[in-house]
Order: structure tokens, then sequence, then C-alpha cells
């Protein structure tokens, strides 16, 4: 792996965790694939990475052309090639030539195609990518460590990826840079209250947006969601293993996976509640789902009282949790706190409850009645806390 390729592939393990990023995988007759995969529940990121140097002709147009044939048309046929192949299989063997990674469904797949090209001189354009053939993203260094870094989410950079391919279908672009196109998503969502068929400037947008107060208020709004990339790397590192395929790690995998997907809005609204649950010693808490969602969470601190039965608790709060919100189909319980020693300590559950039998709800009264879990809650909400197109959700506390 060359270094550019290196750097890609840790960025990208970095956002969306390692279990989504993988890279060099092998396609055809068992020859790379592409640079960096990522596969996250139906939607495939295919990366390619040139690193090439611009030749020393003195023509500064022969220059250009030969660096944009090797370091961008060359990454797009790859991506063309690695597409061809994935329409015809189910999974794709990575590097060490054992280990397999299921695709989605052949007929749910949504594909990205990302061509990186490292080693140009920055006054070089970069092409849009756009044909007949599917819609190609190409960056260069500057703009990959920018949108990778600040739409550090899986969910938030294919829906930047998404917004992208569908304004560009329709409208032109004429902008130096692909920050600069960036700054203009993250200032208007590429909404406009007037037809628009043409963007155009001079550049430095991003540079501009970064030093502005708009930039430094939203960093101060989003820090209470980086408790959840901590916690969910803390678990990751700490018990999610490659070796076994033990259930409780299966189920502690499907938890992560789900909130990994939460963009960094929600995870804002998700840290302010811990944060919140945690500074009011709240006995255990229950946040409601987002609307259309299929899963919620649960909340509850450990204590040195409740250290020794704290999985069964948890497990029991999820189990009410389950039956008071009958939209979800799916709980994680999160606890949090300490046995008196001074390291953080964090246990999560994974409860995947389908379907609700006659059995259950009386299982989950009796638990509700004995040990009065979630029992008079009183709905509240985080309305100290507002972004634009924020929705928040309500909390429920006892």
């Amino acid at each position: 792996m060359t270094p550019s390729e290196k750097y890609v592939a840790d960025l990208c393990e970095k956002s969306f965790l390692p279990f989504w990023s993988f890279p060099n995988p092998l396609g055809k007759k068992d020859k790379e694939l592409c640079d960096v995969l990522v596969v996250c529940g139906s939607t495939i990121l295919l990366i390619s990475v040139k690193d090439i140097q611009v030749s020393s002709h003195k023509d500064k147009s022969i220059q250009y052309s030969r660096w944009v044939k090797k370091a961008v048309d060359d990454s797009i046929q790859q991506l063309y090639g690695a597409e061809r192949f994935l329409k015809n299989v189910d999974d794709v063997t990575l590097k060490n030539r054992t280990t397999k990674v299921a695709l989605p469904d052949r007929n749910e797949r949504t594909i990205y195609r990302i061509a990186i090209a490292f080693g140009s001189d920055y006054d070089f354009p970069l092409p849009m990518g756009m044909n007949n053939r599917g819609f190609v993203h190409i960056f260069d260094e500057q703009s990959t460590a920018t949108i990778v870094s600040e739409l550090d989410t899986i969910t938030d950079f294919t829906r930047y990826l998404t917004v992208k391919e569908k304004f560009l279908s329709s409208n032109h672009m004429l902008l130096p840079e692909e920050t600069d196109f960036f700054a203009l998503y993250i200032q208007t969502g590429l909404e406009f209250d007037y037809p628009v068929d043409s963007i155009a400037g001079s550049g430095g947008l991003w540079e501009s947006y970064i030093k502005s107060e708009d930039y430094s208020d939203w960093r101060k709004r989003i820090a209470p969601s980086f408790i959840w990339d901590y916690i969910l790397n803390q678990l990751h590192a700490y018990h999610i293993k490659d070796e076994t395929n033990d259930q409780q790690i299966q189920d502690l995998e499907n938890a992560i996976r789900i909130i990994s997907l939460e963009d960094r809005i929600h995870r804002t609204e998700l840290g302010l509640a811990l944060d919140d649950a945690i500074k009011k010693k709240s006995i255990g808490r229950m946040l409601l789902p987002q609307p259309g969602a299929n899963h919620m969470y649960v909340f509850m601190p450990l204590t040195q009282k409740n250290w020794e039965g704290k999985e069964r608790e948890l497990e029991l709060r999820c189990i009410v949790a389950r039956y008071l919100n009958p939209s979800v189909n799916t709980v994680i319980g999160l606890a949090f706190g300490s046995n008196g020693k001074d390291e953080s300590v964090y246990d999560i559950c994974y409860h995947y409850i389908p379907e609700v039998s006659d059995d259950f709800v009386k299982h989950a009264k009796e638990i509700q009645k004995e040990l009065g879990y979630f029992k008079n809650s009183l709905q509240s909400s985080n309305s100290d806390y507002s972004l634009k197109d924020f929705d928040g959700f309500g909390i429920n506390k006892q």
C-alpha cells in the first residue's frame, strides 16, 4: 500500500469504523478491486487512489492533460470495472485472501464512485466525472482531508455525495476547488429560493467559511456529540474481536453499527441527553425514537449499588422500553459510570424484538409493576439546543 493509499484507508477507518472500511479488496482473477471498499447497509463506496507526480514538461497544458489521464482517468476506469465485477457477486474477498465481506442485496445497492487524485499542482482543476456510465466524485488531497474530516459519519458523508450528484446532474459548477463547492453545500444545503443552473466563483469559499462565526458556532454546538464517537471507539477496541462469532459479540457489533449510522446532529442530541442524565444522576432514561426510526435508546447509570446486577437491570429496562414503544423493533441500552474506581465504564446491550407476543407484554408489565421502570415517566425534550433543520426528539425520564 502506497503512502497515499494508506492515508485514505486510515482516514476512512477513523471516520467509518474498521468493520465498514476495507483496504485493497480483491476482484476479478484475484486482482485488486479498488484501493478502499466501504460497505454499510445497502451503501457501497468504491474508492480509487492515484498518486501521480506532475511531469516536467514545459507546457502547462500538457502537464495537466498527462496528469489527468494517469491520476483521474485511470481511477475512473478502475471504478467502473470494480462496479461491473460487483454486479455478479454477493461477497468480496479481502486482501488476506481468506476473509469475505458480504455485500447488500444486488437490487438494493447504492454505489458511490470516488476517485482521489494526489500529486497535482493545486491550480489544476479537477474534472467533474459526469457521464452516462455514472457519476464519479473526484477529490484531491485537500478536499479529501477536509470533507471526510468534517463529514465524519457515514450518514453525513453519503448524504453530501447524494445531494451533490443530484444537483450537478442538472446544474454546472464553475468553482476552482471541491472545497469551495463543499462550503456552499454546508451553508445552503444546495437549496435556493430561486432557480439555479450554474454555480461560479473565484474560490476561497472554504477558507472564508472556517474563519466565520457560523463555523465557530457549529463546532461548539456539536461538541457534545463526540462523547458518542469516543464510546464507539472504546467499545470497538475492547469488545469486538475478529476471531469470535459469539452471539454477545454479534449483538454488540449490531448495536455499534446502528449508533454509527447516527449523523452528527443526532449524535449531538444523544450526547446532550447522556450528559444531562449523568449530571442529574437519573435512575434511568428512555429516549423516544426519531420519527420513522425503528430503534431507540435506554440510558442507565452505574454505581456501586447496582454494579453486580447491571447487565440484568439494563436488559429489563430495555424490555420495558420496547413494550412502551410499539413502533420500534430494536432497543439499545447504554450503562455508564464506575464501580468506585477512577476510570469511566460503558456497557452496552442490544435487543432486537421484531414482534411482541402476549407473553412478552405480560412479562414487561410485571417488570414495570415490580421494579417501577419507566412507570410514571414524564415527557420532555432538548428544547434548549437548536440547529438548522434539527429535529429534537422527546425524552422520557424515570
